[in-house]
């Protein structure tokens, strides 16, 4: 838990979420080749490997202008060279071969992490840039977010070698059951919850593909896959709990963190973890998972 807090400290929902990644995914071996599908900022990735930064960069380090969140822009797509850059204290146990990404800011962050050998823009909608028949691992946390999610799962396959793995983290109908936003406003159409737009700012409309598991694993079926291992690992406290979280405010948590000098920037975050993590940001792991 505590080096993903030391990533994601100013939404520590979202630390607790991938703390939860990481435990569902605790068992399972990632052998090359690999391709991270969706890399993003490659942070997740580069930290479940056993990777670990120096303190002073994190999710935050490097963003856009703050102001266009309240726009639904993602504000942490920018890379700037002159900004920090992430010095790596510990190596990850392995590399990913090719990390592919739409977003060019994200995927020169991810390269900087010296964890992806290559990097490859390419909407995950459409042709992904990986060879037939190449990899034996391919990850993807996003296939939710896709429109034309079944292209990507049969381009996954064509790039997958033979005994291969492909996985996938994936939510189910629970996501929208545990949503404020959609279950008092959207579902019910009442005016008086439209504030939770406030919160939502767009995010219920990344997530285009919530389904049961035998809607899943119907899907896999028509693509040619097979499921061998599934598990369901994320809880009403954690899906409750990053629903809301710190992320309507976190643009002025953000600018506030960093507009402080270098030293005392750092100082705070390091007892802000550690405040997080003596109090027990963990007993969000607990409970029955669902």
């Amino acid at each position: 838990m505590r080096p993903l807090m030391e990533i994601f400290w100013l939404r520590p929902e979202t630390a607790a979420w991938r703390s939860c990644d990481c435990l569902a995914l605790h068992e399972v071996e990632f052998t090359g080749p690999i391709a991270d599908v969706g890399c993003g900022d490659g942070l997740f990735s580069f930290t479940r490997a056993g990777g670990r930064l120096n303190s002073a960069y994190d999710m935050f380090s490097t963003v856009n202008e703050l102001e266009e969140f309240f726009d639904k822009v993602d504000i942490y797509d920018h890379f700037d060279e002159n900004t920090t850059i992430p010095i790596v204290t510990e190596k990850p146990l392995y590399d990913i071969d090719v990390g592919v990404d739409q977003k060019l800011s994200l995927l020169k962050k991810a390269y900087s992490l010296g964890f992806y050998n290559e990097v490859r823009p390419a909407d995950a909608n459409e042709s992904l840039p990986l060879e037939d028949g190449r990899f034996y691992t391919i990850y993807s946390n996003i296939v939710y977010w896709l429109d034309n999610y079944r292209n990507t799962l049969r381009e996954m396959r064509r790039a997958l070698a033979e005994d291969g793995q492909i996985i996938l983290q994936l939510p189910n109908i629970t996501m929208r059951d545990y949503s404020f936003f959609q279950r008092l406003y959207v579902r019910t159409g009442d005016p008086s919850w439209e504030w939770l737009h406030l919160i939502d700012r767009g995010r219920s409309d990344n997530i285009r593909q919530c389904k049961t598991y035998a809607e899943w694993k119907e899907i896999f079926s028509d693509e040619g896959l097979r499921i061998v291992h599934h598990r369901n690992y994320l809880s009403k406290n954690i899906l409750e709990a990053w629903d809301i979280g710190l992320r309507p405010i976190s643009p002025f948590l953000i600018e506030m963190a960093n507009g402080l000098p270098p030293e005392k920037r750092l100082d705070i975050k390091e007892r802000w973890v550690e405040a997080y993590d003596a109090s027990g940001v963990s007993i969000l792991l607990d409970g029955e998972f669902h």
